[in-house]
């Protein structure tokens, strides 16, 4: 599911990155750090040239700054499968790319035996700028850099709010008054909440959306060590918060039914819906000119939602790491690589990244006044982002067999199929056994 859910946001935004094919990698020189001169090869799959073009930036300033050292980038699809194949085998043959790009927690996990531990390479400042580091770090060991950040959320249509009888200037903050404002917004004549879950990609986004107005210090612990059972609260509140907007209309009765991308948008972005639940890099396009090319609902018209309480005061934003990037096993160049990693990271390729993509940072040193000017609707998120820490979204912090059991099975509990109980027992049972693969007891 997890990897199926990447050529969706790569439909919408590119932002849902994961491994690739192969490469090589030579080096010549060394210490126990590695060889101090050669070619990294990395992996990278985003195709998208201003990307590309800051990659570039990032490594002509790195080989003027080592001479001896060549950059290496090598364009790969993303397919969650065919990489831990062919990492694998590039593994056992200790050849193949000395960076890699994939997703945090999960598929770190997954692909760890062929990672290099790089929490030594690491500098202080990179350290403490870069937000995300848990979703790199197992065993005591850091796996990654965290690459910029991605969050989910409620966007909303401020005129459509208008148009119900609603204040956009103060949106509901609580389960009760999103559902409240879902009525008025229908007795308006529109949709209140656009989406679409025949995938059962949209379960996750409620889920993690709805996650920080549940979960306790606690309880993210638990998940970040998969030690927090899926069958109870507060995991079961947040579902049956999802499944209440469900019932209570917020949804259009086809929901279930509607494909998730583009179909599950397009009421929003047409204008005919007040809501849509919505990931960070979405603001952007949904605030675009209206015409032929670029749907959207005019920057001044999105407004946002980054948390909302169920029964608890949120005490984090549901955002982290976009990706990773992360450092194999078998490259001989394993400090150097760590190094152009964080220099990728660095504010001011991420500020590049930032202003021309808007691709968001997880770099303090960044600055958000360019973004915020152009698009006005993000700044809720600004202001959660300064007011509270992050934490991972919940549904990255499953397994993909467990994740798409996890949601599957809701689809199918929204369908009328099967039970929130019977859902969430099949999907605890599954992460009951993926832990003991991915969390061996020594």
């Amino acid at each position: 599911m997890r990897k199926r859910t990447s050529r969706i946001l790569a439909g919408i935004g590119g932002l849902a990155i994961l491994l690739g094919v192969s490469a090589c990698t030579s080096g010549n020189g060394g210490s126990s750090d590695g060889a101090t001169t050669g070619t990294i090869t990395v992996w990278d799959l985003q195709n998208d040239p201003k990307w590309v073009s800051t990659f570039d930036d990032a490594s002509a300033a790195f080989e003027k700054e080592h001479p001896g050292v060549k950059i290496k980038r090598v364009q790969q699809p993303a397919d969650t499968v065919q990489v831990r194949t062919l990492l694998q085998a590039a593994a056992q043959a200790k050849k193949g790319p000395d960076v890699v790009m994939t997703l945090p927690w999960g598929d770190i996990l997954a692909i760890k035996d062929a990672l290099a531990p790089i929490q030594s390479y690491i500098s202080a400042d990179t350290r403490k700028s870069l937000s995300g580091w848990e979703g790199t770090e197992f065993d005591g060991n850091t796996y990654g850099v965290p690459i910029g950040l991605q969050g989910v959320g409620i966007a909303f249509n401020k005129q459509i709010f208008t148009a119900a009888g609603l204040d956009p200037d103060n949106p509901p903050q609580t389960l009760d008054e999103l559902i409240s404002a879902c009525g008025a917004i229908k007795k308006a004549g529109y949709i209140p909440l656009a989406g679409g879950n025949k995938e059962g990609y949209l379960t996750g986004w409620i889920y993690s959306a709805l996650w920080p107005g549940v979960a306790d210090e606690s309880a993210v612990k638990k998940s970040l060590n998969y030690t927090q059972p899926l069958n109870a609260k507060p995991v079961t509140t947040a579902v049956e918060a999802g499944m209440k907007l469900l019932q209570d209309g917020c949804f259009s009765s086809e929901m279930p039914s509607t494909p998730f991308y583009p179909d599950g948008f397009q009421p929003f972005t047409d204008g005919k819906a007040g809501m849509t639940f919505a990931i960070y890099s979405q603001v952007q396009p949904f605030g675009a000119t209206k015409d032929a090319q670029t749907p959207g609902i005019g920057a001044d018209n999105v407004g946002y939602l980054p948390t909302l309480k169920v029964d608890r005061s949120p005490t984090f934003v549901p955002a982290g790491p976009q990706n990773v990037w992360a450092v194999t096993s078998f490259s001989p160049m394993k400090k150097l690589s760590a190094e152009f990693a964080q220099e990728l990271e660095s504010a001011k390729y991420q500020q590049q990244r930032f202003d021309d993509l808007g691709l968001f940072p997880n770099n303090s040193g960044v600055s958000w006044d360019k973004y915020e000017k152009a698009n006005p609707g993000a700044a809720s998120i600004v202001a959660a982002l300064k007011k509270l820490p992050t934490s991972l979204m919940a549904h990255s912090m499953q397994d993909s067999k467990t994740n798409d059991i996890f949601q599957t099975q809701i689809e199918l509990a929204m369908l009328g199929k099967t039970t929130v109980k019977e859902a969430l027992d099949a999907a605890e049972k599954s992460r009951v056994d993926q832990r003991e693969t991915l969390f061996p007891t020594k």
